[in-house]
């Protein structure tokens, strides 16, 4: 069966739409804040138990980034300036810190979120070799 020319013709005559730019919203800090002015602690972190050198697990409930029972934290290098989830302390780029696992399939709400290694009881900074 031949397909009807005139439909054939409006599929090929489709007027074509110029692509959208889009860029990223920048927000630029331009005073000092305090720990509480720039992110709210949650309301309840607590560390449940280190599963290993590196990990920890960790309970978060927020009620705007949401509960999770065992998250996974892994430790790592502070990339940016932040603040502590439990205790509100500075975080300076460059320290040992907690952070939540993230994976291409699996990103939580609070994946901007740290804990210093000093805070954790028992953890092993020197832990964290950084190869060069």
């Amino acid at each position: 069966m031949m397909p009807d020319p005139q439909a054939l013709q409006l599929t090929l005559h489709l007027p074509d739409t110029p692509k959208k730019k889009r860029r990223g919203l920048r927000r630029v800090i331009g005073k000092a804040f305090g720990p509480g002015q720039l992110e709210a602690t949650p309301s309840c972190v607590s560390i449940l138990e280190q599963l290993s050198s590196k990990s920890l697990s960790v309970y978060w409930s927020d009620p705007r980034s949401g509960h999770y029972v065992n998250q996974v934290w892994r430790m790592g290098v502070a990339r940016i300036d932040a603040f502590c989830a439990l205790s509100g302390m500075p975080i300076c780029c460059g320290d040992v810190v907690y952070r939540p696992f993230v994976s291409r399939a699996y990103w939580p709400s609070n994946y901007n979120r740290m804990i210093p290694a000093a805070v954790v009881p028992g953890a092993n900074a020197k832990a964290l070799i950084i190869k060069s």
